[in-house]
């Protein structure tokens, strides 16, 4: 059948020789965009302003349409669980708010739209050139009492193999920490479960 080129709305893009394999949604990114008529607009720098802490619906707010927050929400999702980590954390804020979105959080998510429009072409870069290709790197933060709706904190972590992440998540944590420290200690619980699942895959596969 040759060479894989496209899988499930993912471009491969394979170079044997030089021991690399990219991956990424340039294609499917498009299509979001002109979806909902963004395909010209100006790109923002980052996909989260510096600041924005988005608070639920009140009666005083301006609700915006569901099914069309939602489905954005939806592609997003599905975008940064494949390709792309560096939205994780912002479309994890924006889902938050799904049954019921505001014309506030809609522009949360539009700021996510005019990021992918400037880095489209973003996606992981796997190498076998380097001598610890099997060694799994990992990073984990917290954003103490980030929520202002009931201020819990996010975790997040990365792991990476072969100089790009194979496993990444941002979640709200289920309790209110006291402080940094304790929100930081959360997010390493969660990231110790995922490395501990990573480690025992990964000998699964070198025993196969």
């Amino acid at each position: 059948m040759g060479e894989l080129h496209y899988f499930l709305g993912v471009n491969v893009k394979q170079n044997f020789e030089a021991g690399k394999i990219w991956i990424g949604q340039p294609s499917y990114v498009q299509n979001v965009l002109e979806k909902f008529g963004l395909q010209n607009c100006k790109p923002a720098a980052t996909p989260v302003a510096t600041g924005t802490k988005l608070l639920k619906a009140t009666e005083d707010s301006e609700l915006f349409d569901t099914t069309l927050y939602q489905s954005a929400v939806g592609m997003l999702l599905y975008l940064s669980g494949w390709t792309r980590p560096d939205i994780t954390f912002a479309v994890s804020n924006v889902a938050r708010f799904c049954s019921k979105p505001t014309k506030e959080h809609w522009v949360a998510v539009k700021r996510i739209l005019k990021y992918l429009k400037g880095t489209i072409n973003y996606g992981l870069m796997y190498s076998n050139n380097d001598e610890n290709d099997d060694t799994i790197i990992g990073y984990s933060d917290a954003d103490w009492a980030g929520d202002a709706n009931d201020r819990k904190s996010t975790s997040g972590y990365l792991f990476m193999v072969s100089g790009a992440p194979v496993s990444w998540k941002s979640k709200k944590q289920t309790c209110v920490a006291l402080s940094t420290a304790e929100a930081e200690y959360v997010a390493l619980a969660y990231a110790t479960q995922e490395i501990t699942w990573l480690r025992e895959l990964f000998k699964d596969l070198h025993n196969e």
